[in-house]
């Protein structure tokens, strides 16, 4: 069974190319596997980008009447990754389907599972942002001086179980830069899935013209709501420092980015 998942044969390999996004007209969870087909040279237009809304409606970002019956997939809701044998909902699902397709998952059942945990842990870092900042509102000065300061400071060997409330910024990031290879990529010797997410969550912010984001909440438009602080902290990270320079400075990603720079804006 292992060898199976881990070795796929080239002729029936899912196809980038045949696959529909639906989402709506946001970064959010589809963001992974755009970039993802587009480090593989695959751009909309090559695949059907759905964006969707509520409000916005133009030649790039349809009505979400026209999908609403077609989310069964994700329990009702999006994103959707609609492919020619079928649906996929769930961001984790999909990741894995286009990573897949497009041999970013790792090229052995090793490099496949530590690219699986790493994103795990990632979740986890997420869920410990959002406990400090509940999702969607303004931080405080005092909630982001909670997420960037201090915290547990066992960064290495056995974890204290005892501060594990305190797990913040820094704990995560010492301890992901701990697992991360130091040639610039996260898992083996060429970009995957994992060194995405890695780059998604420390290093992706929509910049001038790519959102209607109004300028009070312009926090939602930068890593852990604070680019700086973001930054100050991973220059004692040089392993995640090199992998995010590594994405960086792919000429496909730069060419996502230019394009998503000069479509309809974001909505958040």
């Amino acid at each position: 069974i292992g060898l199976a998942h881990a070795w796929v044969p080239s002729w029936c390999k899912p196809n980038a190319k045949n696959v529909e996004l639906i989402y709506w007209n946001g970064r959010g969870l589809m963001e992974v596997p755009r970039m993802m087909l587009a480090i593989a040279g695959v751009f909309p237009g090559d695949y059907v980008n759905g964006r969707y809304s509520l409000a916005v409606k133009n030649e790039e970002v349809k009505s979400l009447e026209e999908v609403k019956d077609q989310l069964d997939a994700n329990l009702g809701r999006m994103p959707i990754l609609k492919t020619p044998e079928g649906s996929i909902g769930q961001s984790t699902a999909i990741n894995y389907y286009v990573a897949q397709s497009t041999g970013l998952m790792g090229s052995t059942i090793l490099e496949t599972a530590q690219i699986l945990a790493i994103q795990e842990h990632l979740k986890e870092m997420k869920k410990a942002f959002y406990l400090i900042i509940p999702y969607g509102t303004e931080p405080s000065p005092e909630q982001i001086e909670a997420w960037f300061t201090g915290g547990a400071e066992d960064y290495k060997g056995m974890a204290d179980r005892g501060t594990r409330s305190k797990r913040t910024m820094n704990w995560f990031s010492h301890r992901l830069e701990n697992l991360l290879g130091t040639n610039g990529y996260a898992i083996g010797n060429k970009l995957t899935l994992a060194d995405v997410l890695i780059y998604n969550l420390f290093a992706e912010k929509l910049r001038e013209g790519e959102h209607s984001i109004e300028a009070k909440n312009a926090f939602k438009t930068q890593p852990f709501y604070c680019e700086e602080r973001t930054k100050a902290t991973l220059e004692s990270c040089p392993n995640i420092k090199r992998i995010l320079e590594k994405v960086a400075s792919n000429p496909n990603v730069k060419k996502w980015l230019e394009m998503r720079t000069g479509s309809t804006p974001y909505e958040f």
